[in-house]
């Protein structure tokens, strides 16, 4: 019989993103994106239309990685073929990603059935693990697992304790939540059966962010120095009015030395729009500057310089500083890849030279 410990082991060295990406070197000062609870409405559906387009958002975007607090499939009551199904649609949406997705699953992904447990095991790997970038630990937590959800029990409970135990700055997500939203109709319910102790362990350890999911809306809660942030709107029908929350989202989070700064962007914020030959107007239609790290340019000419501007409300235009990435010749064409500052509710006209 495998230990308690070994079983721990085992889950911890299978833990991967659900992708090919590898996690790149970060230093003290990059951005990661968190989101959650994408499925779609029914049984043996693909993966949603915001979904998809959120993702292609996010890519854009370019953070170093994305996390998930699950429920990136149906599941829930369908048979094993359509769960598959859902599987072989969602991994082309995830591998065109430029970079790694990690996730912690969802009930819909698990739902008490040790059969969707082992099949989500085989198609992604370990429902729990951590990976570390810069000064932080990033902890993915299962509260799923069957006969036992919502809760977090052993042997998951003392790995986490002993991964948390470096005292390093750590981020945790998971799917069902420590703190519900309040104005939650299924409040009773919705949090972890031991919610207390699993907060207890989180203060104890510094955990400086945890993010979760179940609850389709944003909420935004601090408990003893920890920010808690439910981002569960990537998709799924939404569980709350604009007001409460029901929006769709991403939450970017900027990440320098040991602190954090999360960001809310609603879905639908990032417009590209090819003008001409090596140029792209990038529309920010946010509240808020967004930092882009792998806009695509197009030109029919190698490009040895980027420039940008903005023009602003009173009709003067502005100079944005654009750094070249990367540039690849495909079929005749270059593709540049530039990054750059969006200013909150203007347009970026991005221009290559040669």
């Amino acid at each position: 019989m495998i230990s308690l410990l070994a079983c721990a082991t085992l889950f911890q060295s299978s833990f991967h993103s659900l992708n090919s990406h590898s996690l790149p070197k970060v230093g003290n000062d990059y951005w990661f994106v968190a989101l959650g609870d994408n499925r779609p409405a029914g049984a043996g559906l693909p993966p949603t239309r915001v979904y998809k387009e959120l993702l292609e958002e996010v890519a854009t975007i370019g953070p170093s990685f994305v996390i998930s607090s699950g429920d990136l499939l149906y599941g829930n009551e369908e048979t094993l073929a359509q769960y598959r199904q859902e599987v072989a649609w969602m991994k082309p949406v995830l591998e065109a990603l430029p970079c790694p997705f990690y996730n912690a699953p969802g009930n819909h992904e698990i739902n008490n059935r040790p059969e969707f447990l082992a099949a989500y095991i085989a198609a992604f790997g370990a429902p729990y693990g951590s990976f570390d970038a810069g000064q932080f630990r990033f902890v993915a937590a299962c509260t799923e697992f069957p006969s036992e959800a919502p809760s977090i029990f052993e042997p998951q409970l003392s790995w986490i304790k002993t991964t948390l135990a470096s005292k390093k700055p750590a981020v945790v997500f998971q799917h069902h939540p420590i703190f519900p939203r309040k104005s939650n109709e299924e409040k009773a319910s919705a949090a972890i059966a031991n919610a207390k102790e699993m907060h207890a362990i989180y203060q104890e350890a510094g955990v400086k962010l945890v993010v979760e999911g179940h609850d389709h809306v944003y909420d935004a809660q601090s408990h003893d120095g920890i920010e808690y942030r439910i981002a569960g709107g990537a998709g799924a029908p939404l569980d709350g009015t604009p007001a409460d929350g029901g929006f769709y989202h991403l939450m970017l989070v900027h990440v320098k030395g040991s602190e954090l700064e999360t960001t809310v962007i609603p879905s639908g914020t990032l417009e590209i729009v090819p003008i001409k030959d090596g140029v792209v107007a990038a529309a920010n239609y946010a509240y808020t500057d967004l930092p882009v790290h792998n806009l695509h340019v197009v030109s029919s000419f190698k490009p040895t310089r980027a420039s940008g501007d903005i023009t602003s409300k009173k009709g003067k235009k502005k100079s944005v500083e654009v750094k070249i990435v990367s540039v690849t010749k495909k079929g005749g064409k270059y593709e540049t890849i530039v990054s750059l500052n969006l200013t909150k509710a203007r347009a970026t006209f991005v221009r290559l030279a040669p």
